[in-house]
């Protein structure tokens, strides 16, 4: 019988405790819709909010092409709290004006897909694409419910509302013809004597390819398929940011050196009929590879469909081309290790 209460009485703090928690909850949430109000009276005392909870301030319309859904967008953003605290931002000069700079992340347009059925982004910022057109310039107060709710982000603390200053440059729809748009005209800005037809060989492009220095016991020798080809390489997007590098001096430079790597040349193996990405450098590698030979020095570009493809990865937006600079060494052929 005892033991009968003593369960009782468990469960009867066990829901005391839960409403307590809940009170606590629905107490910081209605603290923060409190708090947004008084800022909005203070800043934007015209503003409404749309039947979500969201602020948008249009400060420059847009002209462009309005956003739908399966869209890529293309945009520029600052993301602070109510107290000014600037917690995100696609802007080097900003990112250094409060103290977030790191030399480890690309400062430059945010290129997403506006995904309705898998959401890409928070719901503040999908609302507020929706009522914004290409070149146009908003503001986005967004309640935390719209935000990062009850989780920190960032610095923030739970249940913040965020402020997103966001310039939408470019809506496209077709991810595909924009990426070799932009591919053309960087050929065209930075190798204007290159004929964008005779760069291109199998599906990549070559920029530069000189002969590099050759050891008195080596020869230069064509790479094909199969050949394990060891190289020192440079990673740049378009801008010339260095995203990956096995060249400590260039790591040292960019500020992007790894005390805990590495810094050797890598092996290669080529390998232009894998299509299931078993191979552990992307394919655009064995494209160029097998249309060089060892002891160059080689620019490349690689289109995404032969590197991070339409997903992108942590640090690379999806549909984005890539540049490598390669320092091509030696090679070890199959017959070469069969005849050892």
């Amino acid at each position: 019988m005892k033991r009968k209460y003593l369960f009782l009485l468990l469960a009867v703090f066990g829901v005391i405790a839960f409403c307590s928690c809940e009170e606590e909850v629905d107490e910081r949430e209605s603290d923060e819709l409190l708090r947004l109000q008084a800022y909005m009276s203070i800043h934007y005392p015209d503003a409404k909010p749309t039947e979500s909870g969201l602020y948008i301030i249009i400060e420059q319309e847009g002209t462009g092409a309005s956003v739908s859904d399966n869209d890529f967008l293309l945009f520029e953003y600052t993301g602070r709290n109510l107290d000014d605290y600037v917690f995100e931002t696609t802007n080097k000069a900003t990112a250094k004006l409060y103290d977030i700079y790191s030399p480890q992340i690309h400062y430059s347009s945010k290129y997403i897909q506006y995904n309705l059925s898998v959401p890409t982004i928070i719901k503040g910022l999908e609302e507020g694409f929706s009522y914004m057109n290409e070149g146009g310039i908003a503001k986005l107060i967004i309640p935390s419910k719209l935000a990062y709710g009850n989780t920190r982000h960032q610095g923030l603390l739970p249940f913040s509302s965020v402020i997103f200053d966001i310039k939408l440059n470019k809506v496209v729809a077709n991810p595909e013809e924009y990426e070799q748009q932009i591919i053309e005209e960087y050929i065209s800005e930075n190798y204007p004597d290159l004929i964008i037809e005779d760069a291109l060989v199998d599906g990549i492009y070559i920029l530069e390819n000189t002969a590099s220095t050759l050891p008195e016991t080596e020869s230069r020798d064509s790479i094909g398929d199969k050949d394990v080809v060891k190289l020192y390489y440079t990673g740049t997007f378009f801008d010339d940011w260095v995203f990956d590098t096995n060249v400590i001096e260039v790591a040292k430079e960019n500020d992007i050196y790894d005390p805990n790597r590495d810094y050797a040349p890598i092996s290669v193996t080529v390998d232009t009929s894998d299509t299931d990405g078993s191979s552990t450098h992307i394919k655009g590698f064995s494209l160029a590879l097998k249309n060089l030979q060892t002891y160059t020095d080689a620019k490349i570009l690689i289109p995404s469909k032969f590197a991070y493809g339409n997903s992108g990865s942590s640090t690379i937006n999806p549909y984005t081309p890539l540049v490598f600079e390669l320092n091509i060494l030696t090679k070890t052929s199959p017959e070469d290790e069969s005849v050892e």
